[in-house]
């Protein structure tokens, strides 16, 4: 089972690496293809509301088309995302081209995320035992340390660079995500049942709650990190410090995602999620309202106290209290809620705000974003573990 941890650790790792490359360094990297802020923003937004369509599309596709496994799935969108992704860097291409490949290497990216997530799972279920949150918290620090080292390189060289993180981990992610043993699923979870989003939220309305407190937070959050870059230049640093400040907000979430699962043991879920919104209060408002550099870097750091803590706690609540034949979709519905919904207000929001209004009203703007999710989290919690004790 040690190998079996490793593997999957190793899968997480190198699929964040490639995902920095992608989407960590995105206003950088369309910067230097000459895209506006405004332009960067409907990429990434787009990105993401098209990711709750293609998302759940995406996972319905296991076990409803025959002999179709999460590995080849994977490893048709990679090939893909591969492809583009040296399209955009090497060719020159007129802007509104890039933004539609862009969009569409970026939906899939958020499309990859459960299907990860449901291989754990899947493992979890027939007795094989690995520890979600050490290997997505070890994703984190590969992401936190990929983002380090590009923003070092970046300063030297140009953006370019990206494309090499990218295929690099990419490539090893398949090797590797071949070398784990394909399980077989009896029961719920291989007679997986379609139901559509609609049907999902009225039947587990608590969750959908949870969830659409999160996505707001989160989009605040997306919001701050993709103009990440010009908050920092605007308190004085520089692209390396950008790297480093993303260092520390990805470094954050192991300790917080690696003990999530002895947390749970000890706690309900929902007290969790009460804490988890209450940190991302936290570090929505040191982010926003950060007068120098130190500030801003401790409110990056409260990113495992709230982003690794709940997304860790969500996953497992998927896998406890969703039923079977609906957990791809439980599982979707998280990337369609952060990823997507959230991400697409943020981003859009971020890039219209900063360009028309300028960087403080955008900041604002996450204030109340943050403020309105994070009281849904802790309200809706709280109510729930009243019903429990009633």
């Amino acid at each position: 089972m040690k190998h079996l941890q490793m593997k999957y650790n190793w899968v997480q790792m190198l699929y964040w690496i490639a995902t920095c490359s992608l989407t960590g360094y995105i206003a950088v990297f369309l910067q230097w293809k000459g895209l506006s802020n405004t332009e960067i923003g409907i990429v990434t937004g787009m990105g993401c509301i098209l990711s709750i369509i293609v998302g759940p599309f995406i996972s319905g596709l296991i076990g409803q088309i025959e002999h179709l496994t999460i590995n080849k799935l994977l490893t048709m969108i990679i090939v893909y995302q591969i492809l583009i992704f040296l399209l955009i860097t090497f060719l020159k291409l007129p802007t509104v081209i890039i933004m539609i490949l862009d969009i569409s290497i970026i939906t899939l990216s958020y499309a990859c995320v459960p299907l990860l997530s449901m291989i754990c799972m899947n493992h979890l279920k027939v007795g094989h035992y690995i520890n979600f949150g050490i290997a997505r918290g070890l994703g984190s620090i590969a992401y936190a340390t990929t983002a380090f080292s590009i923003g070092l390189l970046v300063d030297k060289l140009n953006p370019s660079l990206l494309v090499i993180f990218f295929v690099c981990g990419m490539i090893l992610l398949l090797i590797d995500l071949y070398s784990i043993e394909d399980v077989e699923i009896s029961g719920d979870a291989k007679s997986a049942e379609h139901i559509s989003v609609f049907k999902f939220i009225r039947t587990y309305h608590f969750y959908f709650i949870i969830l659409l407190g999160f996505g707001i937070t989160f989009g605040a959050s997306a919001m701050l990190s993709t103009y990440l870059i010009n908050i920092v230049k605007h308190l004085g640093g520089t692209t390396s410090f950008y790297g480093i400040a993303v260092f520390a907000m990805a470094a954050s979430e192991l300790p917080f995602m690696a003990i999530t699962h002895t947390l749970l043991k000890h706690f309900k879920s929902e007290q969790l999620f009460v804490v988890g919104g209450i940190m991302y209060l936290v570090r929505n408002l040191l982010i926003c309202l950060a007068p120098n550099l130190p500030i801003l870097i401790l409110g990056m750091l409260s990113q495992g106290a709230s982003y690794g803590l709940f997304t860790a706690t969500i996953t497992y609540y998927v896998s406890d209290h969703i039923d079977g034949k609906h957990e791809m979709m439980g599982q979707t519905m998280i990337s369609m809620m952060s990823t997507g919904l959230g991400s697409f207000m943020g981003n859009v929001m971020g890039g219209l705000l900063q360009d028309n209004f300028g960087l403080s009203i955008m900041l604002i703007a996450g204030i109340i974003m943050t403020i309105v999710g994070s009281l849904i989290l802790v309200v809706f919690s709280l109510k729930q573990l009243q019903t429990y004790k009633s």
